[in-house]
């Protein structure tokens, strides 16, 4: 588990960079209007999803593999790529995986602290899912006989699109349910400068997250 550890760890790093960069691209494309430096941050962000959906498979890398197997092709999980389907294969291998974003946790009593969870302003898994498949329309030169992309509105949007990332990724847990493990990781990252820090949590058997 400590190098499924160590890998994710590395991934949510790199989404972190990735998210600072869309970042700089966005702003100078604010500033300049040249539309390469937005292509640049559309890149940008939907590998900041990549590196997630990646981090996101290493506690449940063996179930996860497992379940890539029964697939009639394509079935080597190494060679998986697309985030919205990674996650979607990762709700079905382990419901609660998805991170789950906390507040700063507060004393209730000598060696005891309480997390409360954010409510609202994240990213939520339906919305990852959408803003990865709809980050994938820019990717590729306009067809000028094809349907206008509406990339204005889309632009308009980046900003409280990446707030929701950096705000599920600042303070949260994530569940683990394998034959060798079961508990959560609670992470905690800072983007200036980049660090993450996982903290883990042991459950004796199987629980539900309400």
């Amino acid at each position: 588990m400590e190098e499924l550890k160590y890998i994710y760890i590395q991934n949510i790093e790199q989404a972190l960079s990735r998210l600072k960069v869309t970042k700089e691209f966005l702003e100078i494309y604010l500033n300049s209007s040249k539309q390469a430096y937005l292509e640049s941050a559309i890149l940008q962000l939907r590998k900041t999803l990549e590196l997630l959906a990646f981090a996101a498979i290493a506690p449940n890398k063996t179930e996860y593999a497992k379940f890539r197997l029964k697939a009639e092709s394509r079935n080597d999980y190494r060679k998986d790529y697309k985030a919205s389907t990674i996650v979607k294969i990762l709700k079905n291998i382990n419901k609660d995986f998805y991170p789950i974003p906390l507040s700063e946790p507060f004393l209730v009593k000598e060696g005891y602290y309480h997390f409360e969870r954010q409510k609202e302003n994240f990213l939520t898994i339906n919305n990852f899912i959408r803003l990865y498949d709809k980050l994938g329309k820019y990717l590729h030169a306009d067809n000028p006989w094809g349907h206008d992309k509406n990339l204005k509105n889309f632009v308009d949007t980046l900003p409280k699109e990446i707030k929701a990332i950096e705000s599920l990724l600042s303070l949260y847990f994530t569940t683990i349910r394998t034959d060798n493990f079961i508990g959560v990781w609670v992470i905690k990252t800072t983007s200036d400068p980049i660090s993450v820090e996982v903290t883990v949590g042991y459950a004796n058997e199987d629980f539900s997250i309400k």
